[in-house]
């Protein structure tokens, strides 16, 4: 039978189907279909991101509140912020977990309509991803070791000292253990170790004089600048002990620009001056000079002769007790010796308990609370769960 006779019969002309296109899905609808699968695609990837996201703000939200209740009026300090770097880390995991490990696989189904309806479980499929990235960076910022501290103000009875220690070429000499300059470091810094809480000031002297440290109640600081002190640091060539002495009484008179409003003036200020007592050199103040202001000023200077009062047979330079005697005499002070320290440390502790000190506010900040320490306990727990569900209810397969 021809076309025509087809048509004359009723039937019509045939209609031809795209291969493997079901009766009644046209173009479109295919068309729509895809664009559908390329939302579904999209909205299949960023779904980890969006858990991401969600959980972390909720975790920043409640870290946050933690940290807001624990600082108090304080600041909180991050001991090692560059871990903060390993945040980085945490994205990297989650692209990895996310889009580089999904393994394309077959399985045979007897009916297609088992699989068609995707359930709610394959969309928290990445859930053990999802907690695997906020883990790392729970971890991240607990190695950055945020911790609080605390501000404690101490009223603390206090005197004003400075330390004035010859630097000239004759304490090179060797009449004493080492030399001259080492056994006065020795004194000092076994007289710093019994300070605990008076304001201490560094001065030294040879042709010139030069203040290397200001008034200061951290005695730490100070035992470490003289620790360093080497000949040279001042002109070594002449010994200016007038000099020297009148530049540490400046710093006591000049006390009131170093101090805050909370502190008074120091009712009692002393000289400790440390010499060989060879005064050589003068360039404003004679050595008596500069004991009469001290005397005016109601300062009490110590001397401590360094070296030793025997007659050098080898030729070594001398020493001059006399005028370190003089010194101690003219402000109300006492005259020792580098070799007794003994004699040093139980005079000077005695009159120190008769002095009028002065009351001083000290603040010191201690560490308060450790941080890190939940943040951490958080990130263990959420490697744990990750761990646990991606080997039961949310394993993938294969």
């Amino acid at each position: 039978m021809t076309e025509g006779d087809r048509s004359s019969a009723g039937q019509g002309p045939r209609t031809t189907l795209a291969r493997g296109t079901p009766r009644g899905v046209t173009k479109g609808d295919r068309r729509t279909r895809e664009r559908m699968r390329g939302v579904l695609w999209i909205v299949r990837r960023l779904v980890p991101w969006l858990l991401v996201a969600g959980l972390g703000a909720i975790g920043a939200l409640v870290v946050a509140r933690y940290f807001d209740a624990a600082r108090g009026p304080e600041k909180i300090v991050w001991r090692s912020p560059r871990a903060a770097v390993l945040l980085a880390a945490a994205g990297l995991i989650g692209v990895v977990a996310f889009h580089l490990r999904r393994r394309a696989a077959a399985m045979a189904f007897s009916q297609t309509q088992l699989v068609r309806r995707v359930g709610a479980a394959a969309w928290l499929s990445d859930l053990p991803g999802v907690l695997r990235v906020l883990a790392v960076a729970a971890l991240a910022v607990a190695l950055a070791r945020p911790e609080t501290y605390r501000t404690l103000k101490h009223e603390i009875d206090t005197i004003d000292i400075m330390l004035v220690v010859d630097m000239s070429k004759s304490m090179e000499e060797t009449d004493l253990p080492r030399d001259r300059l080492d056994a006065a470091q020795r004194v000092i810094r076994r007289f710093l170790r019994r300070t605990t809480h008076d304001r201490i000031g560094l001065v030294v002297f040879g042709q010139q004089a030069m203040l290397q440290c200001p008034l200061t109640l951290d005695a730490k600081v100070v035992e470490q600048i003289v620790t360093d002190l080497a000949i040279g640091d001042v002109p070594e060539l002449g010994t200016a002990i007038g000099d020297g002495l009148a530049l540490g009484l400046s710093q006591l008179r000049d006390d009131r620009r170093e101090l805050g409003p909370e502190n008074a003036p120091a009712k009692s200020k002393v000289v400790i001056l440390l010499s060989d007592g060879d005064s050589n050199w003068v360039t404003r103040f004679e050595p008596d000079e500069a004991a009469r202001v001290a005397r005016d000023m109601g300062v009490k200077v110590y001397t401590i002769l360094v070296g030793r009062e025997e007659p050098d047979q080898i030729g070594g330079m001398s020493v001059n007790p006399a005028t370190l005697r003089s010194i101690a005499a003219l402000t109300g002070g006492e005259f020792f010796r580098a070799t007794d320290y003994e004699s040093f440390d139980k005079g000077f502790q005695t009159v120190r308990s008769k002095l009028d000190t002065t009351k001083r506010v000290e603040i010191e900040r201690i560490p308060d609370q450790q941080l890190f320490v939940p943040l951490a306990l958080l990130g263990l727990v959420l490697l744990g769960l990750d761990l646990v569900l991606a080997h039961t209810r949310l394993r993938r397969l294969p």
